[in-house]
């Protein structure tokens, strides 16, 4: 079985998604017409809307309040030609465009929110890329940007990233950084 995530490049209205899910045959498995509350701590303050499609596969729309980021979890066997429709239909980003946003010369709040959506939407199996970029933001030279680099740790939730962490959560020169890397490191995997 296979996963994809992928955002949008802008907001997204959900109406126009539902229309979308409908053109495609997607069947909805979540029982309302709207993203309901998230029951997975990681998604906490996130609402989710589930569909099922062709070859036993499903869409998992999360609208994450706390990241400010919409995404798409797309599973099962066919998943690489459903995240090519949903790309011709929307703007799409996958974690790959984060990591050449994280790669250029952009601004502070453009790696801010690179390191965000990267952490909602890179792989959650590791990946090299993704660790160099999330442990660079980690040491980066901004309070914001430390932060944004704790919270796509906390959501990739790897065991590797706790060296790194435990960094931050030692001397950032930041308190509320020190605090809240503190907190992320009892919840990554001891191994």
């Amino acid at each position: 079985m296979h996963e994809i995530r992928l955002t949008f490049s802008r907001e997204v209205d959900f109406a126009k998604l539902i229309q979308y899910a409908r053109s495609w045959n997607w069947i909805p498995e979540t029982p309302s017409e709207y993203p309901v509350p998230a029951t997975n701590p990681r998604e906490m303050d996130s609402c989710v809307f589930v569909w099922r499609f062709e070859k036993n596969g499903v869409s998992r729309f999360v609208d994450d309040e706390v990241t400010e980021v919409q995404y798409f979890v797309l599973r099962g066997e066919d998943v690489r030609s459903v995240a090519a429709d949903l790309a011709d239909s929307f703007p799409t980003i996958t974690h790959v465009d984060c990591l050449g946003v994280l790669a250029g010369d952009v601004s502070g709040v453009e790696r801010e929110r690179a390191l965000e959506t990267l952490g909602v939407i890179a792989p959650r199996d590791y990946n090299e890329a993704v660790y160099e970029a999330v442990s660079k933001g980690l040491d980066g030279d901004s309070v914001e940007i430390r932060a944004a680099a704790i919270s796509a740790t906390f959501q990739l939730s790897w065991m590797e990233l706790r060296p790194p962490l435990q960094g931050v959560a030692t001397r950032d020169p930041d308190l509320n950084n020190r605090a809240y890397a503190s907190n992320v490191l009892h919840t990554l995997p001891l191994s």
